[in-house]
């Protein structure tokens, strides 16, 4: 059968209609698109032909798409549907404004120590999440880090994922060829040895190290001298270069972070937990005024560590706004005041003060119980269905709100409105696919629950199980397969006439 070419303007993939071509890559071809349903613009990159009888490419590829769909992060690029176009795989993505850091860099030089930080900050969130989910990246770099219009970056580029799950990673002789990107290339993955998510700090710590001097770690400029394997050598023999050194006006404590992250010995590598505290504790530090910004927009299931005077051991336990709040209360927050006027200082507090005391306010007046008293609590009159039901964890810290009933058929026919099923549209949505449940409460600007996060809402006074499964974002990376409540569906791609889903935020 000859190949079909590829998709033209005006073909309908699946429920994306391609508009254009975006560029192409060593992987496949990448599409301008739009959905049809919920009019919004994608990416749709498709395997390319010369690659489709390639197991392991294809294999590769679909990878990615279960990779990216498990992780739900404002740093990570989304990914709304897998399909097949000619007996070749294609992704659907959003479709990101914005430009990648390698293609920045190389028209306009190094960043600025401040915009380093925030790109580090931002990257190291979206990683974090990945390996939450776990995931490892693997080919961390430059250009697969896109900066958007507002200034965030989100990672992109998930091609050469793997489940952190050990299994058996071939050695590289074996396979003959380095997996990941020699310029960022961590040394226990360029020997072939067991990896883990510490190989994506290292590659983060030598995109430090571009992002501050405009040139990769172990690169000497001289073309003769930075053949690949002299590259992949250096790496696994010589110290990592410091970025002060070759840059003297980027910040120091930043450039020695970069060295950190690029340890030889994985253990003296900082974790993201501590990456993300001193990426954070260097922003605010650089620009005292951007403190609350990064309080307000930081990964909520991760603190942020400012620069305080005294750091309270036990503040892991306890509530990270009410705490911060406490301390903002206590004037224990300490900004750099060098060259600051006093009434900035004073001005930079009060706003602080006033955005942690609102947030506050607002969270316990959706967590207070029926009946009780203070800001937002209720007159003991039923709970309106669209009002979100705040769960805890087991020390009583807030975790996510979560719908106390699933959707409903005419919420759901807002968003895909040829959507046909039996009974009245206050009934639960059924006859949905897990592709269409996760496109619907990303629009609505929620998530679908995790499997842990469904087992603590299904006992949580105020939501609502019904007998319908539900899907929840659980992929399994081995089968394919999509788990609604503990049941394992094979296809979640097609609708499920006894499957329906609800929708979870972060508080």
């Amino acid at each position: 059968m000859p190949p079909v070419p590829n998709p033209q303007a005006g073909t309908l993939l699946g429920a994306y209609r391609v508009e254009g071509t975006i560029g192409s890559g060593s992987m496949g071809e990448v599409f301008r698109g739009i959905d049809t349903g919920l009019n919004r613009r994608v990416a749709i990159k498709l395997l390319s032909e010369k690659h489709r009888d390639s197991p392991e490419l294809r294999q590769r590829f679909v990878r990615e798409g279960r990779a990216v769909a498990a992780i739900s992060h404002p740093n990570v690029v989304q990914v709304f549907a897998t399909g097949s176009f000619d007996d070749r795989p294609y992704i659907a993505m959003e479709l990101l404004d914005g430009a990648d850091l390698g293609s920045i860099i190389d028209k306009n030089g190094p960043l600025d120590s401040l915009t380093a930080a925030h790109v580090v900050l931002d990257a190291a969130q979206g990683l974090a999440a990945a390996a939450r989910a776990g995931l490892i990246h693997r080919d961390v770099k430059p250009s697969n880090l896109v900066r958007l219009g507002d200034g965030r970056v989100k990672v992109t580029d998930f091609g050469l994922a793997k489940p952190v799950d050990p299994g058996r990673e071939p050695a590289l002789t074996a396979m003959g060829v380095v997996v990941g990107t020699p310029d960022y290339i961590a040394p226990e993955q360029a020997r072939g040895e067991a990896i883990d998510e510490r190989v994506d700090i290292y590659a983060l710590g030598g995109t430090l190290y571009f992002l501050l001097t405009g040139m990769p770690p172990f690169r000497t400029g001289k073309p003769a001298e930075d053949k690949y394997l002299k590259v992949v050598a250096r790496h696994l023999r010589n110290p990592p270069p410091d970025a002060s050194q070759t840059n003297p006006s980027c910040d120091r404590e930043l450039a020695e972070l970069s060295l950190r992250m690029m340890s030889k010995k994985a253990a003296e590598r900082p974790s993201y937990d501590e990456l993300i505290a001193q990426a954070s504790r260097i922003a605010a530090r650089l620009d005292p005024a951007a403190a609350p910004i990064l309080i307000a927009t930081r990964d909520r299931s991760r603190p942020i560590a400012l620069p305080l005077e005294d750091r309270r051991e036990d503040a892991a336990a306890a509530s990270e706004i009410t705490g911060l709040a406490d301390k903002l209360e206590a004037s224990e927050l300490e900004l750099p005041r060098a060259g600051l006027p006093g009434w900035l200082v004073a001005l930079t507090f009060v706003c602080i003060a006033v955005f942690v005391a609102g947030l506050v306010v607002y969270l316990r007046r959706d967590s207070a119980p029926p009946g009780s008293s203070g800001p937002g609590a209720t007159t003991g009159a039923p709970e309106p269905a669209t009002a979100m039901v705040l769960v805890h964890r087991a020390d009583g810290s807030p975790w996510f709100y979560v719908d106390p009933r699933p959707v409903t058929a005419a919420s759901f026919r807002e968003l895909f409105g040829k959507h046909e099923q039996a009974g009245g549209p206050d009934d639960a949505v059924v006859m949905v696919s897990y592709n269409e449940a996760r496109s619907y409460a990303t629009t609505r600007g929620g998530r679908l629950l995790t499997s842990d996060e469904w087992d603590s809402a299904a006992t949580t006074p105020g939501v609502r199980i019904g007998d319908a499964l539900e899907w929840v974002e659980s992929p399994d990376e081995n089968n394919r397969i999509v788990r609604a409540r503990g049941k394992s569906l094979a296809r979640p791609d097609r609708p499920q006439k006894d499957v329906t889903f609800r929708m979870a935020k972060q508080p």
